[in-house]
């Protein structure tokens, strides 16, 4: 299984980076074998960060432990079913840690409270977020 992770740096050692827009790197990590790809974010191009989102997507990432994130950004993850945890203040390996503990907060919608956003999908299915179906 894959996990993204904004960071600060490359390696696991790095801080998870506060603003997933604005990330000098997004981490790929086998949580299997903690191996670790780090891809650089150029942030100077028009639409980095949806370029980034699509990288998480076609890397078959299940998560993505970041800091904030934009609305966009938000929508296209969350409409491919990537989970999405707030790890900002943690090392990226303290934050893989704390997500299989599963003590890291769910990013439940773009402002980052703890509110659900009904509209971030429209499944036919239903949708458990925040204790409730929708």
């Amino acid at each position: 299984m894959n996990i993204a992770v904004s960071a600060a740096g490359a390696s696991l050692a790095s801080p998870v980076f506060e603003e997933f827009s604005k990330t000098p790197f997004l981490l790929i990590v086998n949580v299997e074998t903690m191996e670790c790809t780090s891809i650089p974010h150029d942030k100077s191009g028009q639409g980095s960060q949806i370029a980034l989102a699509e990288m998480i997507l076609q890397h078959r990432c299940e998560a993505l432990i970041t800091g904030k994130l934009e609305e966009d950004v938000f929508k296209i993850l969350a409409d491919d079913h990537v989970t999405r945890f707030f790890g900002s203040g943690l090392s990226a390996e303290e934050a893989l840690m704390a997500m299989e503990r599963r003590k890291l907060k769910l990013i439940r919608n773009p402002e980052g409270t703890d509110e659900c956003n009904e509209n971030h999908h429209e499944l036919e299915e239903l949708q458990v977020c925040s204790g409730h179906q929708h």
